[in-house]
């Protein structure tokens, strides 16, 4: 690696303005510079993603505090905000004449052997449990 392209990777790496990282050109590199200077890119990509999740939970944690609530607490609120509510089993509401087995709910699309005894002329209201 030659002094002048170990100077501009370094130079790339320590400059904080987008701008001047754009200026600089990349493309006398070789690939083995090209290659360490991704790792070091990436590199400080990780550290610079850890810092920010650091700095999120440090502002949750704030927040949290600042309400009188741990983050437990909250959690623990969220979770039960966010849990769907379970529905009890609707009891059917048809039932077919030639198959007691099959029935429906009123709910939904509905199924085939209604559809096919509407088809031959049959009223749903026939079909109606008492």
């Amino acid at each position: 690696m030659t002094t002048q392209t170990t100077d501009m990777a370094t130079a790339m790496l320590k400059l904080e303005n987008q701008e001047d990282i754009m200026s600089i050109n990349i493309e006398n590199l070789s690939v083995e510079e090209l290659k360490n200077l991704q790792v070091k890119a990436d590199k400080l990509i990780e550290e610079k993603t850890e810092q920010a999740i650091i700095d999120a939970y440090d502002q949750v944690l704030a927040i949290a505090d600042n309400v009188g609530y741990s983050i437990s607490e909250l959690l623990e609120m969220g979770a039960k905000r966010n849990k769907k509510a379970t529905r009890k089993p609707v009891e059917p509401r048809y039932r077919s004449k030639t198959n007691a087995a099959d029935t429906w709910t009123g709910r939904g699309k509905q199924p085939r052997w209604l559809v096919a005894e509407i088809e031959a002329g049959a009223n749903l209201e026939d079909f109606l449990i008492s």
